[in-house]
């Protein structure tokens, strides 16, 4: 009895893997074989409200604010929320022209937060379209403009390219950490887009018109903010569409110890995510009969790449070991599917997206980059089983 529990226990990781592994392997080989499909862009801009919220960003805050401030016109606002600074980011940013918000609330800390004590000081003057930045991003010239008529035609909330990259001078690039950011963030939603589908919110980058602004959406301390706003809103009826056309970039952390950081967080914002509003999205998607809020469980139910690969692979171990114990293939059938979809989508992305990333050197740090994401989606999962939080802190980015 105790044999058979087991091997239905394998079975069903298996093929929950096949299922997890699909909405990635659909958007792989849409992005490689589907041609784009752009969104319309508005003729007639819209008023434009940028809003940026900013913990701590003296280092940042003048160069974003300088780029985005060239492009805008005198019926357009700038403005900025110094959110529990502790540094010079409010002065810098009255310096360069910005309006000011200054939030002190140690209680509730979060980019959230931020963002609707942000939208509350917009609602007096309300302008046709919000466009969100984060404060240490930098948005390619006319494209908040741009990204901003997309969102009025669209009359929904869009989602432009958001990468991060090495700095130019950082000496071990994270070349993995950059691939699997661009197949996040670049190959997966323009994948969907391609087919027609929506795409989740990244937090920065990111448009939303007026009328579907409801600062209480935003007012949550949640570590994916960013995702959550865009399922609501997908819920409500208003789902995200990604817009390549128009980008934002960022720099990760110099340090190992802020690239752990931010695995930590997204990690486990992903899987709590995935825990709270994936059965949601099923049951809404099946009942309104939408096929966007399916892809869109579809979508979140795919956990960050490090993590698909060292569940495969400790997967195909355990069912190996099981073959040979037991003497049954079904699990090391299932397990072995699972491996080859999953690597056949990573092979598709290395062609789209990869190619100038990732070489032997790259390859040969796998495994202590699966080691490394599995010792820390052990403690995620641990976290997560006792009811702990892992609070909202910004990365050290020196």
């Amino acid at each position: 009895m105790l044999i058979s529990f087991s091997q239905i226990l394998l079975e069903f990781a298996a093929f929950s893997l096949i299922l997890a592994t699909m909405a990635f392997a659909v958007q792989a080989v849409a992005a490689l074989l589907l041609s784009d499909r752009p969104l319309p862009v508005a003729s007639l801009r819209p008023s434009i409200g940028v809003l940026i919220p900013a913990h701590d960003e003296e280092q940042n805050i003048e160069a974003t604010l300088s780029q985005i401030k060239e492009e805008l016109s005198p019926a357009d606002r700038l403005l900025v929320v110094a959110d529990n600074c502790s540094d010079q980011t409010a002065a810098l940013a009255a310096r360069a022209g910005a309006d000011i918000v200054i939030r002190n609330d140690p209680n509730l800390r979060g980019k959230g937060f931020a963002l609707a004590a942000g939208l509350r000081h917009l609602a007096a003057t309300p302008p046709d379209v919000v466009v969100f930045v984060d404060a240490d991003c930098r948005v390619s010239s006319g494209d908040v403009g741009l990204l901003a008529r997309a969102c009025a035609t669209a009359n929904a909330p869009v989602q432009c390219l958001n990468l991060m990259v090495a700095k130019p001078d950082c000496r071990a690039p994270p070349r993995l950490a950059e691939f699997a950011w661009r197949i996040k963030n670049d190959l997966r939603p323009n994948g969907y887009a391609r087919i027609g589908l929506p795409c989740h919110l990244l937090g920065t980058g990111m448009a939303l018109p007026w009328r579907l602004v409801d600062p209480q959406m935003f007012a949550t301390g949640h570590l994916s903010e960013d995702i959550l706003l865009g399922l609501e809103l997908a819920m409500k009826g208003f789902p995200p569409r990604f817009f390549r056309e128009a980008s934002v970039t960022s720099y990760f952390p110099n340090t190992q110890a802020g690239q752990d950081q931010q695995k930590q967080r997204w990690v486990h914002g992903h899987f709590a995510l995935i825990n709270s509003h994936v059965p949601r999205l099923i049951y809404q998607g099946l009942r309104r009969r939408q096929l966007g809020l399916l892809t869109l469980a579809a979508d979140l139910a795919v956990p960050p790449l490090g993590v698909l690969a060292a569940a495969n692979i400790t997967l195909l171990l355990m069912s190996l070991t099981w073959m040979f114990a037991v003497g049954a293939y079904a699990p090391l059938a299932f397990a072995t599917l699972a491996s080859a979809l999953f690597a056949s989508s990573l092979v598709a992305a290395w062609c789209v997206c990869g190619r100038d990333l990732i070489g032997l050197e790259e390859v040969k740090k796998l495994p202590r980059h699966i080691i490394m994401v599995m010792i820390m989606v052990m403690g995620s999962a641990l976290n997560l089983a006792r009811g702990h939080k892992v609070p909202w802190v910004r990365a050290d980015r020196l």
